[in-house]
């Protein structure tokens, strides 16, 4: 007891001895006798050692000298009982850790993927067309940008951004860095300050006067070593110069993963241009500003416009979403099923404790009854409880948040760098002060839970009773809510093993299909053209035209291909309306939609994609010869059932569009693009020479290793032009391996998740079955006796296992069809429900389960007769 609790035990003393001593004096002065006046004043006072104690509980500082107490008793409890103690805090980490983990990424990726200030009330505003174009798409009008610009009743400011990649030439060699031009209030709109320099000023946004740049920390270090002098120097970027005017502060980047900012500046017929959707624009929305109301007032805007310009805006509608919500559409399903796993987990975890506490508390019923007996309270003795089970709870959070440091680094470094930088927040995942502080809450609840449920379990126990009975008669009074929590453990892991069963059988069939395109012995790589030298689409496909024709005579190489979109590239495919000739003119909501490739003639034979009928393109469909498109298998069976597609005739855009009739030529089979996508989406193929673009990814199968290509490429189109540079080279199975590894990073953890909750289930399975065998070893004797056989009783123990098997599987498997169901319908049609799965592991688990429950039937069934007899 310290100093301070001690001065204050001897003031209530001295206190208690002068109200005695004053009552005495009073007695005294009405005529009692000093002995007789003492007595009465001590009866009145009362129990002096009892007002001590009633006076002790208000204390608070003799409340933390009881905390104290009960944490070091139960510190003392918890060694002598190691095995109980390991147990238990293996359990509660294994919880605690899987979703403190969880929880990291969800904190990074879903709640805070910029670091920026208020980030709710930035927003993404985009003009829907009747498409669903994805984030890719997410695009508006330079003239409409203007439009927001000047509503001051929404928003504080609108930013708009054009972002590309930049040719940079530095010391004689051609890099390529991913960069925007942006509105010169991008910065201030978002609240971030540069580190160094300045960032742009308002009359910077005129052409002639845009020739000034903002670079990231990461743009500065890695490419120009930190130069000291940076600040003021010339870059060149796609042929054209620039004077570093400032530096952003380190982990800055947006959009993701942009590495240096140039002023937008449009002339003004390009400020007033409705035609192209060519911008992106991001919002601050003012405080009294919901993103409800924002999205209702734009709907009203989107209705002035398409009256005030037919011919541009009509079909158009604003759409707004936050800008922490940009990657929802993945990375939200991926996650909640990830989470959702983690709870199941934890649920599993409490229902593994609650049997060991269970268990635990039963055989301490005589030791807490006598303490009852001897005057300790309930609140007493529940924070006896409590303290122990507070002490369990944060030793297996520590341990979960020292694990956790070790598996959100292995998950953040398990996808490669090339996937992982287009992801907002992703490098961000970390064991930050909210994952601290959610652990540390999580470990608090459970034991608050724990405490709680105990101690209304013990105010239910009839001390009399206890202390009547044996120990051995009072803990085998209580086996229903074991038995209970043993079927729930059986629940909870056949429905994590059938998750992580389904999602892998995901991943594989998702590696599957690639594997038709047979990657392995294809490079792929990306060449985009600079605007001053390639400014219209003939100059570009003809040098397209002339670099095909130089890599397909490569030595090695046998076809060579051109395409808009690779699969497996992670990037939305751009989509478009089409109208179908003779067909009737349908409603503009109802106009068909189809994904929109450019592609040259041997991109199908170079990816080994089936011809269903008609023909492959060819150089002969160049842009003066007719129009021809090649569709998918889907989008002919949907929109020409009787199989007569080719021949047919449609035009891209709706039926006013003045784009030309263009005849199918040929159907191919159907491919999944990107996982997220199901492949029977309908595609319209284009030959790139009547369709160019700037930018085009080329295939290249070769006889060797596709790596080995890459200085010969590279050499090659420094030799067609040195101002152009090869981007994103790499193998085709590299790039499908990049796209699937967050599937199989989840599959991962979900089979992780799964084989933890059958050993956990086990675990408690083995548990209550060895502590019944150990209740009715006198019973085992007893019927060996009387003539029953080792079997028989083998039998006996593991039909008592069966029947808690039975049970929790009879629930989980209708809870695992539904979860099925459910997680075919978020994640992407990459799983769907198997009755042979679901079926499959429900007999595996029964197999497993018997394996744990037969030792101890085995113990059982070789009790030895007169021990089991003389057994108390």
């Amino acid at each position: 007891m310290n100093r301070r609790a001690k001065r204050l035990l001897n003031d209530l003393d001295q206190e208690i001895h002068e109200h005695i001593e004053l009552v005495t004096q009073e007695n005294i002065d009405r005529g009692m006798a000093p002995d007789e006046a003492r007595y009465a004043a001590s009866r009145k006072f009362g129990n002096v050692t009892r007002v001590k104690e009633d006076v002790r509980e208000v204390w608070i500082i003799v409340w933390a000298e009881q905390l104290r107490q009960d944490i070091g008793f139960a510190l003392r409890q918890l060694r002598k009982s190691p095995v109980f103690t390991s147990v238990a805090i293996l359990t509660l980490a294994l919880g605690i850790g899987a979703n403190t983990v969880i929880f990291s990424m969800v904190n990074a990726l879903l709640l805070h993927p910029y670091r920026f200030h208020d980030l709710d009330s930035l927003i993404l505003i985009w003009e829907n067309r009747g498409i669903d174009e994805g984030f890719d798409s997410r695009w508006i009008s330079a003239g409409d940008a203007s439009d927001l610009t000047k509503d001051t009743q929404l928003f504080q400011e609108v930013a708009q951004l054009d972002c590309r990649q930049f040719n940079l030439s530095n010391e004689g060699r051609i890099d390529v860095v991913q960069g925007c031009r942006v509105s010169t209030n991008f910065f201030h709109l978002l609240g971030v300050r540069p580190a160094q320099g300045r960032t742009f000023s308002q009359d910077e946004d005129r052409v002639g006067s845009n020739q000034v740049a903002v670079v990231s920390d990461a743009f500065w270090q890695s490419r120009f070593a930190g130069d000291s002098g940076f600040l003021g120097k010339t870059i060149r970027l796609s042929g054209q110069s620039y004077t570093v005017v400032g530096i952003m502060p380190p982990g800055f980047s947006y959009p993701t993963p942009r590495e240096l900012w140039v002023p937008l500046a449009l002339n003004p017929t390009e400020r007033a241009d409705r035609s192209q959707l060519s911008l992106a624009a991001l919002g601050r929305l003012r405080d009294n500003v919901t993103l409800q109301r924002a999205q209702g007032e734009l709907a009203g805007l989107s209705r002035h416009l398409a009256d005030s310009f037919p011919a541009t805006n009509s079909g158009r509608v604003f759409s707004v979403l936050q800008l922490r919500k940009e990657l929802y559409l993945y990375t939200l399903p991926l996650f909640l099923l990830l989470q959702a796993a983690a709870v199941f987990l934890l649920l599993l975890t409490c229902a593994n404790l609650a049997n060991l506490v269970l268990a635990r508390t039963m055989s301490r019923q005589r030791d807490l009854a006598v303490r009852s007996c001897l005057g300790a309270s309930t609140l007493r003795l529940s924070r006896l409880l409590t303290s122990e089970l507070l002490v369990l709870a944060l030793l297996g959070g520590a341990v979960a948040i020292v694990a956790s440091f070790w598996g959100v680094r292995a998950l953040r470094d398990s996808i490669s760098p090339e996937w992982t930088k287009w992801v907002p927040g992703w490098n961000g995942i970390g064991v930050d002060g909210s994952v601290l502080a959610f652990a540390i809450l999580l470990s608090a609840a459970i034991a608050l839970l724990f405490g709680f449920a105990t101690s209304v379990y013990m105010l239910r126990v009839d001390l009399n009773r206890v202390l009547k009975e044996t120990g051995r008669v009072a803990t085998a009074s209580r086996w229903h809510l074991r038995n209970a929590l043993v079927c729930a453990q059986v629940t909870l892991a056949l429905v994590l093993l059938v998750g992580a069963g389904l999602t892998m059988q995901g991943f594989h069939r998702l590696v599957a299909v690639y594997q038709g395109f047979q990657p392995d012995h294809v490079l792929k790589f990306e060449v985009g053209l600079p605007d001053n030298s390639y400014p219209d689409n003939s100059r570009a496909a003809s040098f397209f035209q002339r670099a095909l024709l130089s890599v397909s005579n490569l030595p090695g190489v046998s076809e060579a291909a051109l395409a808009s979109n690779l699969p497996a590239s992670n990037v939305e495919t751009e989509k478009t309306l089409f109208t179908i000739e003779g067909h009737p003119a349908p409603s503009a909501s109802e106009t068909p939609e189809a994904s929109l490739q450019v592609i040259s003639g041997a991109y199908f034979s170079v990816l080994k994609t089936p011809t269903i009928a008609g023909r492959f393109l060819g150089d002969s469909d160049a842009d003066r010869a007719a129009r021809v498109f090649i569709i998918n298998q889907s989008m002919a069976s949907h929109f020409w059932p009787a199989g007569d597609a080719l021949g047919k005739r449609i035009k891209l855009g709706p039926p006013d569009s003045p784009d030309r009739w263009t005849t199918i030529v040929g159907i191919v089979g159907d491919t999944r693009q990107n996982w997220w996508q199901s492949p029977t989406l309908p595609v319209i193929y284009q030959p790139y020479l009547q369709a160019s673009r700037r930018t085009l990814d080329f295939v290249m199968r070769v006889g060797g290793t596709p790596a080995g290509f890459a200085s010969s490429v590279s050499s090659l189109f420094s030799q067609l032009d040195p101002e152009i540079a090869v981007t994103d080279m790499n193998t085709l199975q590299g790039e499908v391996d990049d796209s699937i590894a967050i599937v199989h990073m989840i599959g991962t953890l979900m089979a992780i998740f799964g084989i933890v909750a059958l050993l956990l289930s086990l675990v408690g399975l083995y548990g209550i079955l060895s502590e019944n065998v150990g209740q009715r070893t006198k019973e085992f004797g007893v019927r060996l006796a009387l003539g029953a056989q080792p079997r028989e009783v083998l039998r006996l123990i593991l039909r008592r296992a069966l029947t808690l098997i039975g049970i929790g599987i009879a629930v989980g498997l209708p809870l695992a069809f539904l979860v099925g169901k459910t997680m075919a319908a978020l994640v992407f049609g990459i799983v769907s429900v198997s009755l042979s799965l679901l079926t499959g592991l429900a007999a595996s688990l029964v197999l497993v389960a018997i394996s744990a429950a037969y030792l101890p039937a085995r113990r059982a069934s070789l009790t030895d007769l007169m021990t089991a007899l003389r057994y108390e």
